[in-house]
């Protein structure tokens, strides 16, 4: 039986994954609620913040499904699912996977919403607790606790999840960044099947002590209120002063498409299987004008700038466009 307010709100977000159906029934037009299909990282955030809020300020319905964004995508490509939104955490999803005629062009146009970065969460109530605290206190590095015997450390799957490939990048970041090229050791196979796993059951694995810490973005941990080493910005893929640094990594999945490290930046858009159209552009509009919400839950606020066909951009949403993005 579930017993902690804390536990019960992991269940319900695990639960979002698996209530969405997989092949959606045709809507009536006075169908007022707007399906989300959004990066998993942004589970807590989407069901106890963002879509509530929508609801009270606009009185629209809202359902989301969480998705490692790689995923999320074929699944969109493949009409596995049809939501009226998506939100990547990479601009490169839309890009790689939904725009364009070899990919049906199931998205023409993407904005960026906002920024975040990468930190290591951990369990105030693992037997390293210490340990953890003092590297966020900068008393020790934090990747010597890493290196504790006994010490579990999980991360995101690099095949259906950016944070996946991101935390290969940030780790081969910090050997070159510590001059300790030993580092990106400690994560063993890209894929390795003792430290990987889907994002939100890897929040699960650390809230619950299954694993000691994991690596997240920052505003999983805020909106987890789960206690984080911030890292320098040298690698935590979070200051676009480092961009060139960060295209350096590269990595290769399993579909055989090539990813280069850069800024942590997520991107919404209404894709061509939008039904509810009028509710999808309310769900943008507020999130589009909702920095200050997005701040409080640990992101990063930046310019909306649009990827794809500008012109494709529905009109009531241009107001909000701040120059063209560039990867």
């Amino acid at each position: 039986m579930i017993g902690t307010k804390r536990e019960q709100t992991v269940a319900m977000l695990c639960a979002v994954v698996l209530a969405w159906p997989s092949v959606s029934a045709s809507a009536s037009p006075q169908d007022r609620t707007v399906s989300v299909l959004y990066a998993g990282s942004l589970a807590a955030v989407m069901e106890n913040g963002i879509g509530p809020a929508f609801v009270k300020a606009t009185g629209y319905g809202y359902q989301g499904e969480a998705q490692g964004s790689l995923g999320a995508a074929q699944m969109i490509r493949g009409r596995l699912r049809t939501p009226d939104i998506f939100i990547s955490s990479d601009p490169a999803v839309n890009e790689s996977l939904l725009m364009g005629p070899q990919n049906g062009s199931m998205v023409k146009w993407f904005m960026v919403l906002a920024s975040s970065q990468l930190v290591l969460g951990y369990n105030p109530r693992s037997e390293f607790a210490e340990r953890f605290r003092a590297a966020a206190t900068n008393r020790i590095p934090w990747y010597e606790v890493l290196e504790t015997p006994g010490v579990r450390f999980g991360r995101g799957d690099p095949s259906i999840d950016p944070k996946g490939y991101r935390t290969l990048f940030m780790f081969a970041l910090a050997g070159q960044h510590y001059h300790r090229p030993g580092l990106p050791g400690l994560l063993g196979d890209p894929r390795n099947p003792a430290q990987v796993f889907p994002e939100i059951v890897l929040m699960v694995q650390v809230e619950s002590g299954q694993f000691d810490a994991g690596v997240f973005y920052q505003h999983e941990v805020v909106a987890y209120k789960m206690p984080y080493i911030s890292l320098p910005p040298e690698i935590s893929l979070g200051d676009p002063r480092f961009a060139a640094r960060y295209a350096r990594q590269t990595y290769t999945t399993s579909s055989g498409r090539q990813v280069s490290g850069s800024p942590i930046l997520f991107t919404i858009t209404i894709p061509e299987t939008v039904r509810h159209r009028e509710a999808a552009l309310a769900f943008v509009r507020f999130l589009l004008s909702s920095d200050n919400l997005l701040k409080q839950f640990g992101f990063g606020n930046v310019d909306h700038q649009v990827g794809g066909d500008v012109m494709q951009v529905p009109a009531g949403l241009r107001e909000f466009i701040s120059g063209t993005f560039k990867p």
